[in-house]
């Protein structure tokens, strides 16, 4: 990827009109998703945004050889809400994702 607004998004609580959406009690279940071997630059800082629903969080993640920096050079930032699984290999920016989920 090169210039990407948001190289990995996952977002529940995204909203498609320019007033304020009401925050959601449902969501569709996030789960076994799997970010491999993922390289490139982004347009903002935050590379990676995961944001989860408080009742249905993401669980069983991986970021796996993720490689993500600013254009131009820098580092890159990681944002994880209600988001659950593990980093294998080099992460960059490091995993925000919490640990802990019992699964192989």
């Amino acid at each position: 990827m090169k210039n990407v607004s948001n190289p990995i998004i996952i977002d529940q609580y995204y909203c498609d009109q320019p007033t304020p959406c009401a925050n959601q009690t449902e969501a569709v279940e996030v789960r076994k998703v799997e970010f491999v071997d993922v390289r490139g630059t982004s347009a903002m800082t935050q590379a990676i945004k995961i944001t989860c629903s408080d009742t249905v969080p993401c669980r069983e993640l991986e970021q796996r050889n993720v490689n993500l920096t600013m254009v131009g050079g820098g580092a890159a930032t990681a944002s994880c809400y209600k988001a659950s699984g593990k980093a294998v290999g080099v992460v960059i920016p490091a995993s925000c994702l919490a640990k802990g989920d019992p699964w192989p």
